[in-house]
């Protein structure tokens, strides 16, 4: 086979995978597409090491291990093909290309190869996270800036364009489009994920794949395999004739046709110098590499820099947790009295506040999955260790009964699959009743709607002074948030869910209680 047919399977695979993995994003529900996208998620390099520590060892953690084998046998292929975020970057190069004069889209070598600043960036997020923070994981990890950028705008793209079509078929009586439910997203998190979105393109415009080679930790990560790599892109010096071209393609900018040398580490395997060299100067064996060019300015790493990047890591860690704090209400009237829970609801199968946090890197597939749309993005909830991760907002929706699609979907085992059985035991915290806020307290009438959507009835109605009024058994809660949503007070809530730090068994329901109350899926107020 021709060497340059890499390039052609290389932007096939990458295209294959990167369509899959956006489809599952934007929630589309197939078989085979599920199957698909989570044997893809388990190659994701920062989140199948997540998940193979979460789960003590699990075999379906092992992707990542496959990952450094490709990566030292062919280099880094795990870049060119399989990262969705490289490929959106190839998306934004190529787009750009097309805008550019011939010579202002051509790469050129870059001699300073930003090894302080990487491996700093690399440092200081693996020290953050053997101090249980994610930060820069949720910050920089492409997998999760990927997830962000899909569910913070591919989605709402697709569910418009789904919901315009819907309302076109109708016209002419054709129903086989159903609408969707539009996902909102907080505006500070819709700011975050546009920001991220406009660096990766701006970067990809500028420089080809820079953020690889200096912000991308799993980049930082495979680099230093590359280095080693059995199969490399080599010189035929006989064959070179210094033309350029094969360096002027370059994205990663690690190509020196002057010296004939290739730094490897940063190389991405994108096989775009076979496709540009016409007279076959370079080969892909396991012949020994060209030295790498290095720089006068490649110096030993400054310990002073790197003094200064772990007492930041340090000053990190010591950030308390942010809380969220309620203002006071002019009390007297319905959902006068400020009510919340001291740390986020954190989603059943998270086990506990501090696993979540420990292992959820914000990708946000979890967000896209979830039908009620409970679960939705945070800020500063958890802190600044947390940034960003997903919490269950009851004032927005409830969490159904039966429902476990965010145990299906999570690719870090922050969220650990559960049966629908295991998760109606899983109690995510307790119902609380605030009857001094209560519509039947203050205006002397009837309400019950919380009674009425608690699926375990665990919320029920009792008698008080000739009305009826709620009364919480708070060991048969599971925290669902049902009775919380379905509350018409405002602006806080009459009930409310405080969140349990682990999470505990509720005791099963008895037969003997009777049957439950049907669950709706729309609440009346």
């Amino acid at each position: 086979m021709k060497l340059r047919h890499l390039k052609k399977i290389r932007i096939g695979v990458s295209l294959l995978i990167f369509a899959l993995l956006l489809l599952f994003f934007l929630g589309i529900e197939r078989e085979w597409l599920n199957a698909a996208s989570t044997l893809l998620l388990r190659l994701q390099l920062i989140p199948s090491i997540l998940r193979f520590l979460a789960l003590f060892f699990t075999v379906s953690g092992l992707g990542f291990l496959l990952i450094l084998v490709l990566t030292f046998l062919f280099g880094r292929v795990y870049c060119s093909s399989i990262c969705p975020l490289g490929t959106l970057q190839d998306i934004f190069i190529a787009a750009g290309g097309r805008f550019k004069s011939k010579k202002k889209r051509r790469f050129s070598y870059s001699a300073g190869s930003n090894n302080i600043l990487r491996y700093s960036i690399l440092a200081a997020t693996v020290i953050l996270w053997l101090f249980g923070s994610l930060f820069l994981v949720n910050l920089l990890d492409p997998y999760s800036n990927f997830g962000k950028i899909s569910v913070s705008f591919m989605q709402p793209a697709f569910i418009f364009l789904n919901n315009k079509l819907a309302l076109l078929f109708e016209r002419f009586h054709i129903y086989s489009i159903a609408p969707l439910e539009v996902k909102t997203l907080p505006l500070n998190v819709l700011m975050v994920s546009g920001v991220i979105l406009l660096t990766i393109a701006g970067l990809s415009l500028w420089r080809g794949r820079l953020f690889c080679n200096t912000l991308c930790p799993a980049g930082s990560v495979l680099s230093l395999v590359s280095r080693h790599s059995l199969y490399k892109i080599t010189f035929k010096d006989d064959a070179c004739t210094l033309c350029g071209k094969c360096e002027r393609v370059c994205k990663a900018e690690c190509l020196d046709s002057r010296t004939k040398t290739i730094d490897h580490s940063r190389c991405i395997s994108c096989f775009n110098c076979f496709t540009a060299c016409s007279n076959d100067a370079l080969h892909y064996s396991r012949l020994k590499p060209s030295p790498i060019a290095r720089n006068k300015e490649d110096k030993a790493p400054d310990k002073g820099k790197r003094n200064f990047l772990l007492t930041l890591a340090a000053g990190t860690l010591s950030v308390p947790l942010l809380k969220n704090a309620s203002l006071a209400q002019d009390l007297g009237r319905p959902g006068s009295i400020p009510t919340g829970t001291a740390t986020p609801v954190t989603p059943p199968g998270s086990l506990s506040f501090e696993r979540f946090t420990n292992n959820c890197i914000a990708c946000y597939l979890c967000v896209g999955a979830c039908p009620t749309n409970v679960i939705v993005p945070s800020f500063f909830d958890y802190g600044l260790e947390g940034f960003m991760q997903p919490k269950l907002d009851y004032h927005k929706s409830f969490c159904n009964f039966d429902c476990v699609k965010c145990t299906e979907v999570c690719p870090t085992g922050a969220i650990t699959r559960q049966t629908p059985q295991e998760k109606q035991a899983i109690q995510v915290g307790i119902a609380h009743f605030v009857q001094e806020s209560c519509i039947v307290t203050i205006d002397r009438t009837d309400c019950g709607a919380c009674s009425e959507h608690c699926p375990t009835k665990a919320v029920h109605m009792v008698d008080w002074e000739g009305l009826r009024i709620p009364e919480v058994r708070p060991e048969i809660c599971v925290g669902c948030g049902a009775c919380e949503y379905a509350c018409p007070t405002q602006p806080n809530k009459a009930i409310f869910v405080e969140s349990n730090p682990v999470h505990l068994e509720a005791v099963p329901i008895q037969e003997s209680e009777g049957p439950r109350d049907e669950v709706l899926d729309d609440f009346p107020f």
